[in-house]
């Protein structure tokens, strides 16, 4: 199905949004002890792609992002190893889904949502690692041009983070050349950048994080509006290839 609409920008955000539905219920179906595969496989399975790895927190075995790779005989009909191209599907896609307001997440997911909005940066994520690690496996394995980053709210930032984190030079040197040009598909992206004046919302947001982490704030209602998910059809959708060049 991918191959015969995959010149379609607005098909190929489709195919990246149901990827990213998936992860949702990848989790969602886990919390309710069912077969969570049995059932989001409907999400990756029309497209011809299959479920390669979860990417879980290891603090409560929620799983907050997963790796879909284009199965052998679609590879195949795609043309071998593909150049990464617009109209070649990607081979592999990392997905994030965002924030899940219920009881066995909801701590850990508004704490990476706090860390964002009072830093504009994951980092200090426990999960940051782990979805590093799994871009430069990946990476590694099939190219930087045949692979594909994805995130809805708070999985938009993960994805945008690490990217930028690969891109980011070391020790002064240029950026990584297995960065030189990866797809983002980012959905409700939060983009934050807050002028150096509004001291009052940073400062809120680092004591919400701060008690989040104790577990001691009471600020549940606030969350269902602040940092509530939006539907998809509503998000701002962001398409970008970056250049060896450029920096995320």
């Amino acid at each position: 199905m991918f191959a015969d609409c995959r010149r379609d920008d607005d098909y190929r955000r489709m195919v990246m949004a149901c990827l990213i539905e998936a992860v949702y219920l990848l989790e969602l179906e886990r919390q309710e002890r069912r077969d969570a595969a049995a059932v989001a496989q409907q999400w990756w399975k029309p497209f011809r792609y299959r479920l390669a790895h979860e990417l879980v927190d290891d603090r409560d075995g929620s799983v907050f992002g997963a790796i879909f790779e284009r199965d052998h005989q679609a590879a195949a009909l795609d043309g071998g190893e593909g150049d990464g191209g617009g109209g070649t599907p990607p081979r592999a896609v990392i997905a994030f889904r965002g924030t899940l307001l219920r009881a066995p997440t909801i701590r850990r997911d508004v704490e990476d949502e706090l860390r964002l909005l009072a830093r504009n940066s994951l980092r200090g994520s426990a999960r940051l690692a782990g979805a590093l690690q799994a871009l430069r496996a990946t990476i590694d394995r099939f190219g930087s041009e045949n692979v594909c980053l994805c995130g809805h709210s708070l999985g938009a930032g993960f994805a945008r983070q690490i990217g930028r984190m690969l891109m980011a030079p070391r020790h002064q040197q240029q950026p990584q050349p297995s960065a030189a040009s990866l797809e983002f598909h980012l959905f409700n992206a939060p983009y934050l950048s807050l002028p150096m004046g509004v001291r009052s919302v940073v400062k809120t947001a680092d004591c919400m994080l701060e008690a989040v982490r104790s577990g001691v704030a009471a600020v549940g209602r606030w969350h269902g509006k602040a940092l509530k998910n939006v539907a998809y059809a509503n998000c701002i959708l962001g398409y970008m290839r970056l250049e060896s060049s450029r920096r995320l």
